[in-house]
């Protein structure tokens, strides 16, 4: 099990290297499953005592789920580390799902801040191939 000292950072983890955990039946090598986001909070929640809250599920292509929850300012840096654009890697600037576009392509979603990203993406992926643009993931 691995320990990390945030949710951030317990989500680029998975979602930049994956997970090395053996698979069941492959004693003899470590394989690496790719993870993506899966489930988010629409938008920076409040306890009831006035503490922000944000939920983040991972899916990895091994079946593993992992869900991530922070509090507090932490909170604000996993949301929006959650819709960082994969293009540009920009963050939004507030937390408001109405700034983010989200495309769904051969199954896996996408989070660019703005339209103009998401052209790109779609070009280069068409121009490139799927596998040179997965690298961008």
């Amino acid at each position: 099990m691995s320990c990390y000292k945030s949710s951030i950072e317990a989500l680029q983890q998975l979602l930049h290297l994956g997970t090395s955990e053996r698979k069941i039946g492959d004693k003899m090598k470590n394989s690496l499953a790719g993870c993506q986001i899966t489930k988010t909070s629409n938008e920076i929640s409040y306890m009831r005592n006035g503490i922000e809250y944000c939920f983040v599920e991972v899916t990895c292509s091994d079946g593993t789920q992992y869900g991530l929850q922070a509090y507090g300012e932490e909170a604000n840096q996993l949301y929006k580390e959650a819709y960082r654009c994969i293009m540009c890697g920009s963050t939004p600037r507030e937390p408001k799902r109405s700034a983010i576009v989200e495309e769904s392509i051969d199954g896996k979603k996408y989070v660019f801040d703005s339209n103009g990203c998401a052209l790109i993406f779609r070009r280069l992926r068409n121009v490139m191939g799927e596998e040179s643009v997965a690298l961008l993931a």
